[in-house]
């Protein structure tokens, strides 16, 4: 099993925990994400932490079915707590996603798969796997969307990304930033066909694969 380093984040008497970075991205990820999510139809969400994310866009994207996901069974408590709370009917229940494992969905489960901030917390080889599951469990013409800090060849945007990017390896060595040109080779290698590359706040991206 693969768990991931969990954001700091405070906790309320209901279960619902909130992370300070997910409320600062949320609002340019609703934003960027009305131009490359489908339109209708279920969207799996990987890694879904605290459940912030999923509630917030759950409430945006009112056509779309969420499905968040997260290894993790605390972060599973805090996302049941954001549905419970949130009492949106497009908010599924977290499901158990280890993406060491095989995904336990059907093909075709979803038309979109998204993760936020997930690949420089996981080694390579797993974003390979991560993304060979994702087309598995993608509709024809489906989307695989990530948003993250990425390398731009080998160079950091910035000094703090360097610093960052340090800090997680320091951590664990098969961790830290991939970059742009990799994480596509990786997506053209499980079947993806590029779609876009947004860029974000805070010199992260948001790329966006087709099945």
């Amino acid at each position: 099993m693969v768990r991931h380093i969990v954001q700091s984040a405070n906790q309320a008497a209901d279960g619902r925990r909130t992370a300070p970075a997910a409320l600062r991205n949320v609002g340019p990820l609703v934003e960027a994400l009305k131009l490359r999510l489908p339109s209708k139809g279920r969207v799996l969400e990987l890694a879904s932490g605290t459940g912030q994310h999923a509630a917030a866009f759950a409430e945006a994207f009112p056509e779309l079915n969420w499905s968040p996901s997260d290894v993790d069974p605390d972060q599973r408590e805090s996302i049941t707590a954001w549905q419970r709370e949130s009492g949106l009917k497009n908010l599924a229940e977290p499901l158990a996603i280890d993406v060491s494992a095989p995904w336990p969905v059907a093909r075709g489960f979803a038309v979109s798969v998204l993760t936020i901030n997930l690949l420089h917390l996981i080694p390579k080889p797993l974003v390979s796997r991560l993304f060979e599951e994702a087309h598995g469990a993608l509709s024809e013409n489906g989307r695989m969307i990530v948003y993250g800090p990425f390398l731009r060849g080998s160079a950091y945007a910035s000094d703090g990304d360097r610093a960052f990017d340090a800090s997680l390896r320091t951590r664990d060595p098969a961790i830290g930033y991939k970059s742009l040109e990799a994480v596509s080779d990786i997506a053209h290698a499980a079947g993806f066909a590029p779609i876009a590359v947004d860029a974000m706040p805070a010199n992260n991206l948001l790329l966006t694969f087709g099945t």
